[in-house]
């Protein structure tokens, strides 16, 4: 499991743990938020929607991020 936090280089990726722990964050607050609150399948994709979009759009602007630093 921990060379899935890893780059292809071997080094060690903050941004992909931090995705991880967010998406696991997302899932869990979503589903005890619709609990709590009782509600509906609408509701509840609109929040863990909005915020796993957050680190869903970390990671997508990584790559291209760090090819304009290589350069």
């Amino acid at each position: 499991m921990s060379d899935f936090f890893k780059e292809n280089n071997g080094q060690s990726s903050s941004t992909r743990l931090i995705f991880f722990i967010g998406m696991i964050w997302a899932m869990v607050t979503s589903c005890v938020f619709t609990f709590m609150f009782k509600w509906s399948a609408a509701e509840f994709i609109l929040v863990f929607t909005t915020i796993s979009g957050t680190f869903i759009g970390l990671k997508l602007g990584q790559k291209p991020m760090e090819k304009k630093k290589e350069k």
